[in-house]
């Protein structure tokens, strides 16, 4: 029986690993689907999923399966997680804005966040990053790279996958680290 994300994400990692062609594939994301987890794979260092699993969670049986272009896409799920989580928190910690871009003034200080979607996104896969600059600390820098990630960072949101994650770490990484820099007034990663 196949009861857990992990054990589903390990079990789809060791059929990827046994399938002439699919070398250097690795899980991207698992969600679950009912009777079946669901699985997204891909190449390391993209955000594409190529391909698609599903894990019968009674047999443990693995199986390729393509996601349908049916029902809500990763832009949907984008959407929904900035307009019903994210947006609101940004509210909440002071940010006024909307769209992409959201500024807080602290004092004598302001600052931005401007969220940014790659180019390369698919109907299965949105990968977005936000920077951020401090007014006057003439700088700008991606939020990943001075949050708890230490580096560029693009978060993933995939077709029918849950965002309770993406959404929370994104939080995580305002509320922690940028918003302490526009309140210091200092530029990001000072």
């Amino acid at each position: 029986m196949i009861d857990t994300e992990a054990a589903a994400s390990a079990a789809v990692q060791g059929w990827l690993d046994s399938l002439a062609g699919a070398e250097g594939f690795r899980v991207k994301a698992v969600a679950d689907g009912g009777p079946v987890w669901r699985a997204v794979a891909g190449r390391p260092g993209t955000h594409l999923g190529e391909f698609c699993a599903r894990v019968d969670k009674t047999t443990g049986v693995v199986q390729a399966g393509f996601v349908p272009q049916v029902g809500p896409s990763a832009r949907d799920g984008y959407v929904l997680m900035m307009r019903s989580v994210v947006v609101p928190e940004l509210r909440r910690l002071g940010f006024s804005g909307s769209g992409r871009r959201f500024t807080m003034r602290a004092g004598k200080h302001a600052g931005t966040i401007a969220f940014q979607q790659s180019r390369g996104n698919t109907w299965m896969g949105v990968k977005f990053t936000a920077d951020v600059s401090v007014a006057g600390s003439g700088g700008t820098a991606r939020l990943g790279s001075i949050s708890h990630h230490g580096g560029d960072h693009w978060w993933a949101v995939w077709a029918g996958f849950p965002t309770g994650d993406v959404a929370a770490d994104l939080i995580t990484a305002i509320r922690d680290h940028a918003v302490p820099a526009i309140k210091g007034g200092r530029g990001p990663g000072a």
